[in-house]
C-alpha cells in the first residue's frame, strides 16, 4: 500500500518535470529556428546587396563605354546604376556622363598650349609644332541663347619656329607667345579680331639655340616672366607694351624650365625644371629676384600658383607606396622662406603635364598622360575630392586652362582642343540623379535592352508589374 501511494504521489511530479522539459526543448528549438532564419535572411540580404552592387557597377561601365557613341543611352544606364546602388563609383560615372554632354571639340588641330581669359570668353591655342597661334572668341558658345559654336577670329603668325608657350592676361587684352627661336612676342588683343604685334622680347643671348619654354603674365598684363631652354628666368615690364623693359635675367636652374607660375600681382613665382626641381622666387623687386626656397624632396613635373601667391600645386612622381598614378602636393606659402607641404593626394594620371587653378583656390584641373583632364574640389584643402573627368579628343592632354569661376575649361593635346561649359557643375555634383532626370522624358529601357546591358537580371525586381518598359527615373530605389 505504501509503495502504491508513493508511486501515485511521484507520478504527477514526474509528469510536471516532463512537461517542463518539453516546453524548454520546444522553446530552444524555436529560438534555434529564429536564429537560423535570421542568419539565412542576413545571408540572403547580403547576397542580394552584392548582386545589386555588381549590377549597378556593370551598368556604370556600360555607360562609360557608350559615352561618346551613344550619350543618351549612357545617361539612361548611368541613372539606372545610381538608382540600383548609389555609391562613389556610380555617382562619379553619371557625373562624367553629364559633364561630357556639356563639352565639345574646339578644333581637331593638335595644340601644345592653351590659355584663357578670366571671363572664359577669349582663348589662345597653339597649333602643335607649327608657328601659329589661334585667337578664339567663345562668346557664342557660352551663351545658351545663341548657337553653340566658337569663332576663330584671328591668327598670330609672325613666329619663325614652332610655338612652345602662350600666356594671356586676365582681361584677355594682352597676349604673349614664345617659340623655338628664342623669341617671345607681346600682342595687343583689345580687339581680338585685329591683334596688334606690339613688341618682341629678346632672350638674354638672343640665340636660336635657346627656346622659350614657359610664359606667365601678371593679372594686369604689366609684368611678364619668361623661362627658357638654358634654365634662365627673365622678368619684363610691359607697362608700355610698345617699349618693354627687361628688368632682370636669373639663372634659375641647370636644366630647361619646364613650367612656370606667377601670382596675380607678379610678386612671387614658382619654376620647375626638366630635372624636377621646383623653386619659389620672391619678385618684390623684379630687378633682383630672390630665391625663397625649394619645394622638396620629391621631383616635380608641373606646378601652378594661386593668384594670391599663397598656394602652389605641384605634380610629382609617384612614391613607392602609391597604388597608382601620381601625387599632387599642396604647398602653403604664407611664409615664403619656409613653404609648408599641407596635403598630398593621388590622381590616376601616368604623368602630370599641366595644371590650372581658379583664383579662389577651390577648383583645380589636372592633366597628363590620359585622354581625360581631372577636376578636383579643393574647398577643404585637407580633403581634396574628385569632381569629374573631362574626356578630351586625344590620347593625352598636354595643356589645360580654367576660367576664373571654373565655368569654362580647355584641354589640348595631339588630338586637338576640347572645351566644356561647367556653369552648372555644382548642381550636377550635388545631385547627379536629379540633374540627369530633370527635363528628360525619354529615360526608358526596353526588356531587350535591359537583358542586353544587365546580363539577364530579373526585370520584375525593378520594373512596374505589367509594364514593357522601365522608366529609370522612377525605378524602385536602392533599398539601402
Amino acid at each position: 500500500m505504501n509503495d502504491l501511494a508513493g508511486a501515485r504521489q511521484a507520478g504527477p511530479r514526474g509528469g510536471v518535470r516532463w512537461r517542463t522539459s518539453a516546453i524548454v526543448l520546444a522553446a530552444f528549438l524555436a529560438v534555434c529556428l529564429v536564429v537560423a532564419g535570421l542568419a539565412w535572411k542576413r545571408e540572403h540580404d547580403r547576397a542580394s546587396a552584392q548582386e545589386r552592387v555588381a549590377l549597378a557597377h556593370g551598368l556604370a561601365l556600360h555607360a562609360a563605354d557608350l559615352r561618346d557613341a551613344a550619350p543618351g543611352t549612357a545617361r539612361i544606364l548611368g541613372i539606372a546604376a545610381v538608382k540600383i546602388h548609389s555609391d562613389g563609383q556610380t555617382r562619379a560615372g553619371l557625373i562624367d556622363t553629364l559633364v561630357a554632354d556639356r563639352g565639345g571639340e574646339l578644333t581637331p588641330d593638335a595644340s601644345r598650349e592653351v590659355a584663357l581669359s578670366g571671363d572664359g570668353r577669349i582663348a589662345l591655342t597653339g597649333d602643335g609644332y607649327g608657328d601659329e597661334v589661334s585667337v578664339w572668341d567663345l562668346t557664342t558658345w557660352l551663351d545658351p541663347k545663341l548657337v553653340m559654336k566658337s569663332d576663330r577670329v584671328a591668327a598670330l603668325k609672325v613666329h619663325k619656329e614652332g610655338v612652345n608657350a602662350v600666356a594671356l592676361s586676365f582681361d584677355g587684352r594682352t597676349a604673349l607667345t614664345g617659340d623655338n627661336a628664342g623669341a617671345a612676342i607681346a600682342w595687343d588683343l583689345t580687339d581680338p579680331a585685329k591683334p596688334i604685334r606690339v613688341a618682341t622680347l629678346a632672350g638674354e643671348k638672343n640665340s636660336d639655340s635657346v627656346w622659350v619654354r614657359a610664359l606667365a603674365l601678371s593679372r594686369d598684363g604689366r609684368t611678364a616672366v619668361i623661362g627658357d631652354d638654358a634654365g634662365d628666368v627673365a622678368v619684363w615690364n610691359l607697362k608700355d607694351k610698345s617699349r618693354p623693359a627687361r628688368l632682370s635675367v636669373t639663372r634659375a636652374h641647370a636644366s630647361f624650365i619646364r613650367d612656370l607660375g606667377l601670382s596675380a600681382d607678379g610678386g612671387i613665382a614658382v619654376t620647375v625644371d626638366h630635372d624636377g626641381a621646383a623653386t619659389v622666387w620672391d619678385l618684390a623687386d623684379p630687378s633682383r629676384p630672390v630665391k625663397s626656397d625649394d619645394l622638396t624632396p620629391s621631383a616635380k613635373s608641373a606646378a601652378v600658383m594661386s593668384t594670391d601667391g599663397h598656394v602652389v600645386l605641384a605634380g610629382n612622381t609617384p612614391r613607392a607606396e602609391a597604388r597608382s598614378g601620381h601625387q599632387i602636393e599642396v604647398w602653403n606659402l604664407d611664409d615664403r622662406s619656409r613653404p609648408a607641404l599641407t596635403t598630398m593626394f593621388e590622381v590616376p594620371l601616368g604623368y602630370v603635364e599641366d595644371m590650372a587653378l581658379t583664383p579662389d583656390r577651390k577648383t583645380a584641373l589636372l592633366a597628363g598622360s590620359s585622354d581625360s583632364a581631372l577636376l578636383w574640389d579643393l574647398s577643404d584643402p585637407s580633403r581634396p575630392a574628385r569632381l569629374a573627368a573631362l574626356k578630351g579628343y586625344g590620347r593625352e592632354i598636354e595643356s589645360v586652362a580654367l576660367g576664373a569661376d571654373g565655368g569654362v575649361a580647355l584641354a589640348a593635346g595631339p588630338g586637338g582642343v576640347s572645351l566644356w561649359d561647367l556653369g552648372n557643375l555644382a548642381e550636377v555634383v550635388a545631385d547627379p540623379e536629379g540633374a540627369a532626370c530633370h527635363g528628360h522624358t525619354n529615360s526608358q529601357l526596353s526588356k531587350a535592352e535591359w537583358a542586353r546591358y544587365t546580363g539577364g537580371a530579373d526585370w520584375s525586381d525593378y520594373a512596374v508589374e505589367g509594364m514593357d518598359v522601365l522608366v529609370v527615373c522612377f525605378m524602385n530605389p536602392d533599398p539601402t
